[in-house]
């Protein structure tokens, strides 16, 4: 049978939607592709933005034969001893870490856990932050201190008034990016306000909890008529590091990077060491005291769960 090569779109259990020659399909897996040793990591085997080859069946559906080689993957691992690795998505040019400045407000221990695994994964990423109509002079400076330093790209955008979206655009043009972030930040606004032929649906956060609601039930991948790609995702309000070692965790805050060599112990956590640059730093200002304690949050995390797995 005659093989094709097309990426996925969507996936919803065993099957998936896949885009080939400006058409899609529904496949499924192919049962040697379920059962693969170097995939039983995960908990699904298969992500939107794979790319595939796939076989087309007599009643018009797809059997997918190969998962080709993954440029990198956006996963996330919860807590557990044996928790599975999820793949949100793969194959991407892009992250945008998606907040709002109200309603809800920017969550920055959400954020860093994050950067961390686009940094992890060399995976460039932008931090947006919407709702901009609504900010505040003290924290939009509060934000530019917060991460000063890091080289981190930070955009500021409305749905609203459009402010910024232009600028979003252009980071997007001709790539394939990941959209992910709490919900009720704004996501699918952006994406209408970009792209109205889209038309999707929207919700209001919630007024009992002030947290946001569903409106994109799935990962999946949208494509407009900019040559932009998008994958969209659900609102995610935890993200799970558990795969990362905790000496290794200041290798992805980096603005830390300049100081390593000058500590006193190596490797160095940055916490309990004496004579450590990056402390220093952070006494003098050179880091943002806020960004330090989001890593020591995170470490201590992370210290907490490799105790616990290794007794």
């Amino acid at each position: 049978m005659k093989k094709h090569t097309g990426i996925v779109t969507k996936v919803f259990g065993l099957f998936c939607t896949v885009k080939y020659d400006n058409s899609c399909i529904n496949c499924v897996l192919r049962g040697k592709i379920r059962q693969s040793k170097e995939l039983e990591i995960y908990s699904d085997p298969i992500a939107v933005g794979d790319r595939i080859i796939f076989t087309i069946n007599d009643d018009g559906t797809g059997a997918i034969d190969k998962i080709l080689k993954r440029k990198n993957i956006f996963s996330r691992k919860e807590k557990g001893r044996n928790k599975k690795e999820d793949i949100i998505a793969c194959n991407l040019d892009l992250v945008v870490i998606i907040q709002s400045f109200k309603s809800p407000k920017p969550n920055f221990r959400f954020i860093d856990r994050l950067i961390v695994r686009c940094e992890k994964e060399k995976i460039p990423l932008l931090i947006c932050i919407n709702k901009s109509d609504l900010a505040e002079k003290t924290i939009i400076k509060y934000i530019k201190n917060y991460y000063s330093g890091s080289n981190l790209n930070l955009i500021m955008t409305s749905a609203i008034n459009g402010r910024g979206i232009n600028d979003l655009k252009n980071y997007l043009c001709d790539k394939i990016s990941l959209f992910i972030g709490s919900s009720g930040v704004g996501k699918t606004t952006i994406l209408n306000f970009m792209c109205p032929e889209l038309g999707l649906r929207t919700s209001e956060v919630s007024k009992s909890t002030n947290k946001g609601r569903h409106t994109t039930a799935n990962v999946e991948m949208i494509s407009t008529e900019d040559n932009i790609t998008i994958i969209d995702t659900p609102g995610v309000r935890e993200f799970g590091l558990m795969d990362i070692e905790p000496h290794m965790l200041g290798y992805y805050f980096n603005e830390f990077n300049a100081f390593y060599n000058k500590c006193g112990f190596n490797p160095c956590t940055h916490d309990h060491e004496p004579d450590c640059e990056v402390k220093r730093q952070v006494d003098n200002g050179s880091i943002f005291k806020d960004r330090y304690i989001s890593y020591i949050n995170i470490l201590n995390s992370l210290k907490e769960y490799y105790e616990k797995k290794y007794k």
